[in-house]
């Protein structure tokens, strides 16, 4: 049986390594916007991150133990694997559309602003925006792609 994974990538959304993760055993890195592997039929639990820990060396040296900070995206759902069928694709996209239009927006003000001066109001809003955005990706970080499947 044939498994494809697919990424719906936004316009301007960088190629990052997306890790996959199989009944939480890591089974391949995606580096580009599509990947196939071989998997028999069964239900198994499909896990699509992106990111990792980040060590925090101050700390660990302080505190004499390991300290890290979990900064990975990341979103699981189970996967129905079919013997009749061939073929699975599982596609995924961000959850963050409209997010990421308002980001390219306040991307292309900042970059205006660097040579127009604009009102102060302006950085405040983009700030407020920023933490916004912040809290918004923190509460949302383990269900932050939406996962499709079809046969």
């Amino acid at each position: 049986m044939t498994l494809t994974i697919r990424h719906q990538r936004h316009l301007f959304e960088p190629r990052l390594p997306h890790f996959l993760f199989i009944d939480d055993h890591y089974a391949a890195t995606m580096q580009g916007d599509e990947t196939t592997m071989q998997i028999p039929s069964g239900n198994y639990e499909l896990r699509i991150q992106c990111g990792g820990r980040l060590p925090l060396r101050l700390l660990t040296r302080i505190t004499r133990s390991q300290r890290s900070v979990d900064l990975s995206v990341s979103s699981t759902t189970q996967l129905h694997i079919e013997r009749t069928s061939h073929q699975a694709t599982v596609t995924f996209r961000d959850r963050e559309r409209l997010w990421n239009i308002l980001f390219d927006l306040d991307l292309v003000a900042w970059l205006v602003s660097l040579f127009v001066t604009f009102p102060p109001i302006y950085r405040i809003i983009s700030d407020a925006f920023f933490a916004i955005w912040l809290v918004r990706l923190i509460a949302i970080r383990k269900r932050y792609y939406t996962i499709e499947q079809s046969v």
